[in-house]
């Protein structure tokens, strides 16, 4: 028989996944997506200017911190879905509250009364 293991606190809370969306969105990706550009001209008001734009970490680093971003976004979204049908599985399966419970008439179960 396959028994599942069951999470302890705060992994089986939405909230932690949330927070590493949220710290993602805010303090990783920016850095990331900020682009810097300089440019040199060779005559001021003559000839030609010659202008350089990209990421202020590098475009090697920039790509690598979006790839490791969209993972841990995609992961964190992966784990809010399982809790979530992790809490409406639990509650189709669980027993109705005694309160809830209804004696059909003529029911001799004492528990029923």
């Amino acid at each position: 028989m396959h028994t599942r293991r069951t999470g302890s606190w705060p992994w089986t809370q939405l909230w932690p996944w949330a927070v590493g969306i949220a710290a993602v969105l805010v303090f990783v990706l920016p850095w990331s997506l900020m682009w810097v550009g300089h440019c040199v001209d060779y005559v001021l008001g003559q000839g030609e200017s010659d202008c350089e734009s990209g990421p202020a970490i590098g475009e090697p680093a920039a790509t690598t911190v979006a790839v490791i971003s969209a993972v841990l976004i995609v992961f964190c979204l992966f784990r809010i879905v399982r809790i979530l049908i992790q809490r409406i599985r639990n509650r189709q399966t669980r027993p109705p509250a005694r309160d809830k419970l209804v004696n059909p008439a003529g029911s001799k179960d004492p528990r029923l009364q």
